[in-house]
């Protein structure tokens, strides 16, 4: 039974290696806390290096109801995104940065 066990620890081993492989990434570097959505404030940005691959990926950390959403951009996409928030933000310019005003409603009469 001893050898049932070695051998299940094993495969168990090459199993958490594996995934580690094709999923690991590890922490390059992640944006200063910001306060998103009435949340308190937490890293939004991160920049990870996939070991196996040798590839760069920014991952958007973005809240949504209780938990958050993680979108992982590759570096190319990561920089056409940062030019159209540029872009947004010099074509709004100070109308974008006004708190959001409540519609009136309408009424059925």
């Amino acid at each position: 039974m001893a050898g049932d066990w070695s051998d299940l620890t094993k495969r168990v081993a090459r199993g958490i290696a594996e995934v580690r492989k094709t999923t690991g990434s590890e922490l390059v570097a992640e944006s200063e806390p910001v306060p998103l959505a009435g949340r308190i404030a937490q890293p939004v940005i991160q920049h990870r290096r996939r070991r196996a691959e040798g590839t760069h990926r920014f991952v958007l950390i973005l809240p949504f109801g209780e938990a958050e959403v993680r979108v992982e951009l590759d570096p190319k996409d990561y920089a056409a995104l940062t030019r159209e928030m540029v872009r947004f933000w010099n074509v709004q310019g100070p109308e974008a940065s006004k708190p959001p005003v409540p519609q009136e409603e309408a009424t059925g009469e």
